[in-house]
C-alpha cells in the first residue's frame, strides 16, 4: 500500500466541487489535513481503517468503484464478511445499509451492491 505524505497531497486531484481527491493508501505520515477538511461522520484514520484484528482475512478488492472510482475492499474472516470502501469500515450488511441510504436510486448504489455480491460469492468458502 502506497504511504502518502503531507507533500503528495499537493498533487491530488481536486473535483470540480472542491474536493480533493485522496487515492487508496497510507496517510499514518501526515500530520493534519488543514482546518476546513472533513471526513464524514464514518472516517477515522484509526482501528477502523485496516482489517487489523480479523481472523484468517482473505480478501477481494473492486477497483474505479463509486461517486469518487476508488477501490472497495472486502474482507471474509472468521468473524464474519466486512468492507472498506473509503472512510467506511463495516461489516457487509452495515456497508449495503450505508449505500442503500447514501446512493439509493443511484448507478453508484447498484456498483457498491453488485460488487458486495461478487465478493461474497468470491469468497464464499466452499465449491459448488
Amino acid at each position: 500500500m502506497k504511504k502518502y505524505t503531507e507533500d503528495d497531497l499537493k498533487h491530488f486531484t481536486v473535483d470540480g466541487g472542491g474536493w480533493l481527491i485522496c487515492p487508496s493508501g497510507d496517510y499514518s505520515q501526515i500530520n493534519g489535513f488543514g482546518e476546513q477538511c472533513s471526513f464524514g461522520e464514518w472516517c477515522s484514520f484509526g482501528e477502523q481503517c485496516s482489517h487489523e484484528g480479523l481472523t484468517n482475512s482473505r480478501y477481494v478488492a473492486v477497483d474505479r468503484i463509486g461517486r469518487e472510482q476508488r477501490k472497495a475492499y472486502f474482507f471474509a474472516a472468521d468473524e464474519g464478511l466486512f468492507v472498506r470502501a473509503g472512510c467506511f469500515f463495516g461489516t457487509a450488511d452495515e456497508f449495503r445499509k450505508k449505500v442503500k441510504e447514501t446512493h439509493k436510486g443511484t448507478r453508484y448504489e447498484r456498483e457498491y451492491l453488485l460488487a458486495l455480491e461478487l465478493a461474497e460469492i468470491m469468497l464464499k468458502e466452499d465449491e459448488d
